[in-house]
């Protein structure tokens, strides 16, 4: 039974890419969390798949100058599975992924309510950020990451006319709601930055 239970992860495995980035989660439909995870860590130690942490493993990639570390934002998606938690960008990270920069930050950093240790994967490292409830307030959503921008910028920048304006262009009908209702949570002068750049979007939108 075991052995067909192995054979199953396996060629689940291997219909993915590589770079591929997966949990004992995924695989409970299949048997319980013991099993799975004395399959994979014997998949594992003979060097068919990687291990980032317990419970949390990538299919390797290589390429002609080596092995290529996965995308860190799989390794988030993976581990939010596991963690039954959404991530919320922080900082740098928030910016590049709303294209308001094109420097890729050096380290990304995610906020989270649990207890997380830092994930180091090649030569970079994944920082998780012990926050209250306030600062996730619109994780899951666009508005989340705006609001971590925002933040990020602080007053003085996040009042800037220019950047305002460029922030409102990238907003659609549905983030700018999303973003008005997330932004009550947040500080006084976040929430007066959010009310003049959804002030700019909605002239943008027409709405």
């Amino acid at each position: 039974m075991q052995n067909s239970l192995t054979q199953h992860i396996r060629n689940t495995i291997a219909s993915h890419k590589a770079g591929y980035v997966f949990t004992h989660v995924d695989f409970f439909s299949l048997g319980n969390e013991a099993t799975i995870e004395r399959i994979l860590s014997r998949l594992f130690e003979v060097g068919e798949i990687r291990r980032i942490r317990r419970g949390l493993y990538y299919k390797p990639e290589i390429c002609r100058w080596g092995e290529v570390p996965p995308a860190h934002s799989d390794i988030v998606n993976a581990l939010s599975r596991m963690m039954r938690t959404k991530f919320l960008p922080d900082g740098a990270n928030a910016l590049y992924q709303l294209g308001l920069t094109t420097q890729i930050p050096m380290k990304q950093v995610y906020l989270t309510e649990k207890q997380i240790g830092d994930i180091v994967i090649g030569k970079s490292t994944i920082e998780f950020r012990k926050v209250s409830e306030k600062k996730l307030s619109g994780r899951g959503k666009r508005a989340g990451i705006y609001l971590s921008a925002i933040e990020y910028l602080g007053k003085n920048e996040a009042f800037d006319e220019s950047i305002q304006s460029k922030i409102a262009q990238t907003l659609n009908e549905k983030e700018i709601t999303d973003l008005k209702s997330a932004a009550k949570n947040r500080s006084a002068w976040v929430k007066e930055a959010v009310e003049h750049i959804i002030a700019k979007a909605s002239k943008c939108t027409n709405l």
